[in-house]
């Protein structure tokens, strides 16, 4: 059980993908496989919880989705998202953020974390800078897509890092490659959590780069809000790399997005209709049908393999007693994919969630869990941010560009593959 539903998650890289593992997996399925072992564990137990082995460590697998959903409610007590797994991790690149917070400080930097992200505002009030600079970068991708006729996620990568470091520093962190260079290094440590020691020096100095670059952002960047709301440049500086570290999911999600839309011609020309109303209506606007695909993206294949919880007391879950520091694991897959919620769960449906926010669409089952954000009281404070971001890339590179497939031609029709690995996903590119 732990070699086909653990191991490739582990595999597979949890801070930062390691692109030959996720390839392997999908091309072994390694989602599917894993949800037949779930799914027979789920039939075998009713459902109830299952507790697993990994190492020294205990953990319980919820397999009801009323279970995970209570997991999330009650979070972060009795079960703190500071595991001990994540906190090894995350300690690498960012030791105060606000997800591996001791309880006593979390109230305030996540309440700090929520007013300069501006949790549940679809649009951040830095948002016409913020929009004005992602639609030159994407018009750059469009002119590299029309010159070399298709573009891969390698050509992409630098200036959707370029879209992050933008969006969260300012136009003054746009070409400042060795910033990401430096946390992507501190995250490839941290992929290895308790078993590498941390690079201190390498941090520091990380740690000055952000903080130089905070101290200058400008209020249309989220680290010049949070500044401006109250928070020291030397807090900011210490949750911006989390934020940086969800923008790089963001670009995963953006990207297989863009990759299913280029399949299918039909959802794409109703995308570019969106981007072109918008762009005649000038200003920002929500943009919900790119939203919607963004997040479909993101429920198919989450960019969050599990959810990791650690009770912080003995904890009495149904008729289960669970000590203090016991593991809890969510997989977001499988609870993405459970046929028996919802059927059609491997078709690309962004019907799903339109008109509505996020958390799920009106008239959803209220008993299937879909998790793109996380959920309960510490989902991700930059979901809002993050969607505008990748929406808004998605609305202007289907508007200045007609999308078709170079390689994986069969997302094109459902039912999708459970995994897809982001970074041999290429496209062609064509004029409109």
């Amino acid at each position: 059980m732990l070699a086909v539903v653990l191991a490739p998650l582990l595999a597979q890289g949890a801070i930062v993908r390691r692109p030959r593992a996720t390839t392997a997996a999908e091309r072994l399925r390694a989602d599917a496989r894993a949800a037949d072992v779930l799914e027979g564990l789920a039939r075998r137990y009713d459902r109830r919880p299952v507790a697993v082995t990994l190492g020294r460590r205990r953990l319980v697998l919820p397999l009801h989705h009323d279970d995970g959903r209570a997991v999330l409610d009650g979070s972060p007590d009795p079960f703190s998202p500071a595991s001990a797994e994540k906190r090894a991790a995350l300690r690498h690149f960012q030791p105060r953020g606000v997800l591996i917070s001791p309880l006593d400080e979390r109230p305030a930097l996540r309440t700090w974390n929520e007013d300069a992200l501006e949790t549940g505002r679809p649009v951040h009030s830095a948002g016409e800078g913020v929009v004005g600079a992602l639609h030159g970068i994407a018009d750059g991708l469009a002119r590299v897509a029309h010159g070399r006729g298709a573009l891969g996620f390698d050509d992409a990568e630098e200036p959707l890092w370029a879209a992050a470091r933008t969006v969260t520093l300012g136009p003054g962190a746009r070409h400042d490659t060795a910033l990401v260079d430096e946390l992507q290094a501190l995250r490839m440590r941290a992929n290895w959590a308790f078993a590498v020691p941390q690079r201190r020096a390498l941090r520091s100095r990380f740690t000055r780069r952000v903080l130089a670059h905070v101290r200058t952002a400008p209020l249309d960047s989220l680290a010049g809000a949070g500044v401006a709301r109250g928070g020291s440049p030397a807090l900011a500086a210490t949750q911006v790399p989390h934020w940086l570290f969800a923008f790089d999911a963001a670009r995963i999600a953006l990207w297989r997005a863009l990759a299913v839309v280029a399949a299918r011609p039909a959802l794409q020309d109703a995308l570019r209709a969106e981007a072109v109303e918008a762009a005649a209506a000038g200003g920002v606007r929500t943009l919900p049908l790119a939203r919607a695909a963004v997040l479909e993206s993101v429920r198919l294949w989450p960019t969050t393999l599990a959810l990791l919880r650690e009770t912080v007391a003995p904890t009495t879950w149904g008729d289960v007693a669970l000590p203090a520091g016991h593991g809890v694991a969510l997989v977001s897959s499988w609870f993405h994919r459970d046929p028996e919620r919802r059927p059609a769960a491997d078709t690309f449906d962004p019907g799903y969630w339109q008109g509505t926010d996020w958390v799920g669409p009106s008239g959803a089952d209220e008993d299937w869990l879909v998790v793109p954000f996380s959920l309960g009281p510490v989902v991700c404070p930059g979901q809002d941010v993050v969607l505008m971001t990748a929406s808004t890339l998605l609305s202007d590179l289907v508007r200045d560009v007609r999308w078709s497939p170079a390689s994986h031609p069969g997302l094109a029709a459902d039912p999708l593959p459970p995994t897809l690995a982001h970074t041999h996903l290429r496209m062609r590119a064509a004029a409109v």
